[in-house]
């Protein structure tokens, strides 16, 4: 019995070694054209999209290339119009209807959506996902944001074969670091880092299958995460932020979310922040001061740190947006100097 035993453990050892060496083999004798499937679904997608359509207009590495998208509105999202404008074929997220092998690699960039195995063993050569940050570091539904808010000053882009069921898990194809300037907004950062995005896929797919061999795991070490932000996230809490934590804010949800914060009762906007560096500490003053500066024509607000966070135009809800003259000359100019008091509050 032991020998049997014994036996049947050694012939399924050696038949699950030939069917992985059967699968190694298959991935790797696949050679250019390819068929290629791409998952996206925004601006980012269509960024590298139009990269790889270029590159399967001119070059002999891509046969076809169709795309896959999760819009479920009636009105045609900006990279299906593209779609449908280069001739290429359109799928809709989840039912997509394919079969194995149809296509030999699966494109993922800015999709949101898990992939589950029975859809990845349908791609000989697996998947591949462009990831704006230096995983293991922001992975995640808002990489950029968070890159922004926590001040990194390097941030970059992986490339990584998808891993079933899990996101941003799947080992590392290639990085590429990317320095962060101090003043950088969201949507130039977002733009810089798919332009390195889509060129770093094109040149993966030059050298496939050669580029999928040598995959490095993620680090255990330094993982951290970047959850979905809402626009909540706008609110200030002077209270509980230093000048450039406001500033950071300000940078990451520029163009999303404008700061938000409470001024004598009413709600306010926050617009066109900047900081000035080597200010002095002003302890003496309650954290919220609000009170116009002249030599920067703007409103500066004190914060947990007793120093300024500044801002060009200013909006009370139901106003218009004005200039921070106009904020001085309409709620600050008429007041006595010993009533100005201004205090902005966390309660929006």
């Amino acid at each position: 019995m032991t020998i049997k035993i014994a036996n049947l453990t050694l012939q399924k050892t050696k038949t699950l070694f030939f069917k992985e060496k059967c699968t190694q083999l298959r991935k790797f004798s696949i050679r250019a054209p390819y068929n290629v499937l791409f998952f996206g679904s925004d601006v980012i997608g269509l960024n590298s999209l139009r990269k790889i359509n270029h590159l399967r207009k001119s070059e002999t590495i891509i046969k076809r290339l169709d795309l896959v998208t999760a819009n479920s509105s009636k009105n045609k999202s900006i990279i299906e119009k593209f779609a449908e404008k280069e001739d290429i074929r359109v799928l809709t997220w989840p039912n997509l209807n394919i079969h194995e092998a149809e296509y030999d690699v699966g494109l993922i960039v800015a999709f949101g959506h898990l992939i589950k195995k029975d859809l990845l063993h349908k791609f000989p050569l697996g998947m591949v996902n462009v990831h704006p940050s230096l995983l293991p570091r922001w992975r995640g539904a808002a990489p950029i944001i968070h890159t922004l808010l926590h001040g990194d000053e390097v941030t970059g882009v992986s490339l990584m074969k998808i891993k079933a069921d899990k996101f941003d898990v799947g080992e590392i194809i290639s990085q590429k670091t990317v320095p962060v300037p101090e003043d950088i907004l969201l949507p130039d950062l977002t733009q810089q880092l798919s332009d390195i995005g889509a060129e770093m896929l094109v040149d993966c797919l030059r050298t496939l299958p050669d580029s999928l061999e040598n995959l490095q795991p993620q680090r255990s070490e330094g993982v951290t995460y970047a959850k979905k932000i809402n626009k909540n996230i706008s609110e200030v809490k002077w209270s509980e932020m230093t000048a450039t934590q406001v500033y950071n804010l300000y940078r990451a949800t520029y163009s999303l979310h404008p700061l938000k914060t409470t001024f004598k009762g009413k709600p306010m906007k926050l617009f066109n922040a900047f900081l000035i560096h080597n200010q002095t500490e002003y302890e003496k003053k309650p954290i919220g001061s609000l009170e116009y500066c002249k030599n920067t024509d703007a409103i500066r607000i004190l914060c947990k740190d007793n120093k300024y966070v500044y801002f060009k135009s200013l909006r009370i809800l139901g106003k218009r947006e004005i200039t921070a003259l106009d904020f001085y000359n309409g709620y600050i100019k008429n007041v006595s100097l010993d009533k100005r008091k201004f205090v902005v509050s966390s309660t929006y």
